[in-house]
């Protein structure tokens, strides 16, 4: 049996018997298709929280720059490349809830892209989604934001 298997089958057998879902969370993890469990579930624990803190940088620096606090933007750009930068003052954020840390936030802009992604990823993660929206002026410009993070998975699906 293939990894994202093994890893699908886990997940649906942990989160049955030992966790409480919502019924959105059951609905998505009964009804991943064939693509989606290898696409979403190929990558370890650890790839994916590192996407999810990488979206949340992201919004963290559209945040700062809005506040104008410049101290914490250096300290993102240090752990952003430049082109995520710049993409991310593509991405059109209008609203950005504060005190959240940045896996919340990488969710919230995952579940503004995809939202069964960000329901899967929740999951394995042991996080809630935020129920606070992220605004955005372009739900375009920030589905390109969030393919420039997720290119190495979206890579894969040429191999099928």
């Amino acid at each position: 049996m293939k990894t994202h298997k093994k890893r699908h089958q886990k997940l649906l057998h942990h989160c049955l018997t030992k966790r409480k879902l919502s019924q959105d969370s059951f609905l998505v993890l009964t009804s991943l298709t064939d693509e989606e469990v290898y696409l979403w579930l190929s990558s370890s624990v650890g790839q994916v929280r590192q996407i999810v803190s990488t979206l949340g940088y992201l919004v963290e620096y559209q945040l700062h720059r809005s506040t104008r606090n410049s101290r914490a933007i250096l300290e993102l750009r240090a752990q952003l490349e430049k082109r995520l930068c710049l993409w991310s003052n593509a991405a059109g954020l209008q609203s950005i809830p504060e005190n959240m840390n940045s896996p919340q936030l990488g969710l919230l802009m995952l579940a503004q892209y995809n939202k069964r992604l960000a329901t899967l990823w929740s999951i394995r993660l042991g996080l809630d989604i935020p129920s606070t929206p992220l605004m955005t002026s372009s739900p375009y410009r920030l589905s390109n934001v969030v393919h420039q993070v997720l290119a190495p998975i979206l890579v894969k699906s040429d191999a099928i």
